[in-house]
C-alpha cells in the first residue's frame, strides 16, 4: 500500500495498529514492545541486509519499497521478492544465530523502517510473556506473503505473469524500475516495455 509520507509518531501508531489487528497483540504488549523500536531512514539504493555481514536488525517498512537480491559470479543481480509497507525486512536465520547472512536486502525507493536491534530483541523477548508465540506469526505472516508473491510466477506465459503482477502489486510497479520488475518476472526488459505500453498500469486504489 503506497503512503505519503507520515511523522514519526504516525508511523509508530501505523505500527501498533498493525501489530493489533494482524497479530491479536493488547494494547499493554504493544506498548510495551515499541520500548524496541525505533524508526529510521534508508535512502534509495542503501542496503538493509548485505551477503557476507551479519543482519544486526529486523524491520518493518512503514514507507517505501525494498528488495530481496542475490548476485551471480559474473556481477550480475536477480531480483528475489519485493517488499514495501506493512512488510518485514532482514534476515531472521543470521539476525538470531549472528553469523553471516546469505541474503541482500536493498532500499529502492527512500525508505522509512522500524527497526529492532538484536539487543533489544533480547530484551523485548524476556519482557513479553508471549514474545516467542508472535514472533512465530510474525515469521508465518512473512513466509505467506512470499510465497504468495512467487506462486504466478510459476506460469510459462510472460503476459500472464505479467498481468498477474500488475494486478497484486500496482503500487510496487508504479514506484520501481523497470528493470527489476522485468529481473522478477524473468521477462527480457524490452518485452516488458512492450507489454507495458499494451496494458498500462492502473491507477492504485490503495494510495
Amino acid at each position: 500500500m503506497q503512503k505519503t509520507s507520515n511523522s514519526k509518531s504516525d508511523h509508530i501508531q501505523d505500527f501498533i495498529k498493525f501489530q493489533q489487528e494482524q497479530f491479536h497483540l493488547t494494547k499493554e504488549e504493544c506498548e510495551s514492545a515499541s520500548e524496541y523500536f525505533q524508526l529510521e531512514s534508508f535512502a534509495k539504493n542503501d542496503y538493509f541486509v548485505t551477503q557476507g555481514k551479519v543482519c544486526r536488525k529486523l524491520a518493518f517498512i512503514a514507507e517505501g519499497v525494498m528488495r530481496y537480491c542475490m548476485f551471480r559470479d559474473d556481477g550480475s543481480d536477480v531480483t528475489c521478492f519485493f517488499m514495501c509497507e506493512t512488510d518485514f525486512v532482514g534476515d531472521p536465520d543470521s539476525f538470531f544465530a549472528q553469523k553471516p547472512s546469505d541474503k541482500n536486502v536493498q532500499a529502492i525507493t527512500d525508505c522509512q523502517l522500524i527497526t529492532t536491534s538484536y539487543d533489544d530483541m533480547q530484551k523485548m523477548l524476556r519482557q513479553l510473556p508471549r514474545g516467542k508465540e508472535i514472533l512465530a506469526a510474525i515469521d508465518h505472516y512473512v513466509t505467506m506473503r512470499m510465497l504468495h508473491q512467487r506462486t504466478f510466477l510459476l506460469n510459462l506465459d510472460a503476459t500472464v505473469r505479467y498481468k498477474e503482477f500488475m494486478r497484486e502489486y500496482p503500487h510496487v510497479l508504479q514506484r520501481v524500475p523497470l528493470g527489476y520488475v522485468a529481473n522478477f518476472l524473468g521477462i527480457a526488459q524490452q518485452s516488458l516495455s512492450r507489454l507495458r505500453k499494451q496494458m498500462p498500469v492502473a491507477p492504485d486504489r490503495k494510495a
